[in-house]
C-alpha cells in the first residue's frame, strides 16, 4: 500500500507542477499578444505601408486565441487528474466521512470551487466571463478593423481573408466551448 501511495504522490506533484507551468505559459502568451495588439494599434496609420498584408496582421492573434484554448483544455484535463488524485490520497489517509478533515475545504478540490466557471460564485462566474468574452471580442474587432484597412489594397478580394478569418473563428469557438465543457467536474469520480 505504501509504494502505491509514493506513486500517487509522485503523480500528483507532477500534475501540480505542470498545472502551474500551464497558468505561467498562458499568461504569457496573453502578454505577448496584448503587446503585438498595442504595438499594430500604435502604428494603425503606417500600416498601409504593407498593402494587402494588413490582412494578415490579425492571423497571430487567431492563433493566440486556438492556443489559450489548448490551455484552457490541458487545465480542466490536469485538475481532473489532480482531484481524483486528491481523493485517492486522502482516502489512503483518512478514509472519506471519518472524523477529521473538511475535504471541500483542501487542496484543489477548494480552488477548483471558488474559481471554477461551473461551481464558483455568480459573481466570479460573471468576471469569468467577462475576461474570456471580453478577450475574444477583442480580437474579434480587432480582425474586423484590419480588414476594414486591408480592404482598400484588396478591394473585393477583402472576402477571401474575411471568409479564412470567420471560418477560424468558428473553429477556435468550438475549440472553447469544449473546453469550458472539459471545467465540468461534477462527474470526476476514482475509477
Amino acid at each position: 500500500m505504501t509504494e502505491r501511495l509514493h506513486v500517487l504522490t509522485a503523480i500528483y506533484q507532477s500534475d501540480r507542477a505542470d498545472r502551474s507551468s500551464t497558468l505561467t505559459v498562458s499568461l504569457a502568451t496573453m502578454g505577448a499578444a496584448v503587446t503585438y495588439l498595442v504595438g499594430t494599434i500604435a502604428f494603425y496609420d503606417k500600416l498601409d505601408l504593407l498593402g494587402w498584408a494588413i490582412s494578415l496582421l490579425p492571423f497571430p492573434l487567431i492563433c493566440v486565441l486556438a492556443f489559450q484554448a489548448q490551455m484552457v483544455n490541458l487545465a480542466g484535463v490536469r485538475a481532473r487528474s489532480i482531484l481524483i488524485l486528491e481523493k485517492a490520497l486522502l482516502d489512503a489517509v483518512e478514509p472519506a466521512g471519518g472524523p477529521g478533515l473538511d475535504r471541500s475545504l483542501l487542496g484543489v478540490t477548494a480552488s477548483e470551487r471558488a474559481s471554477n466557471p461551473h461551481t464558483s460564485s455568480p459573481w466570479h462566474r460573471a468576471a469569468t466571463l467577462i475576461a474570456y468574452a471580453g478577450v475574444g471580442l477583442i480580437d474579434v474587432l480587432y480582425v474586423v478593423l484590419m480588414l476594414i484597412k486591408a480592404a482598400g489594397h484588396l478591394s473585393a478580394w477583402v472576402a477571401v481573408p474575411a471568409a479564412v478569418y470567420g471560418m477560424l473563428l468558428v473553429l477556435v469557438a468550438l475549440a472553447w466551448h469544449r473546453s469550458v465543457t472539459n471545467l465540468d467536474f461534477s462527474t470526476v469520480t476514482v475509477p
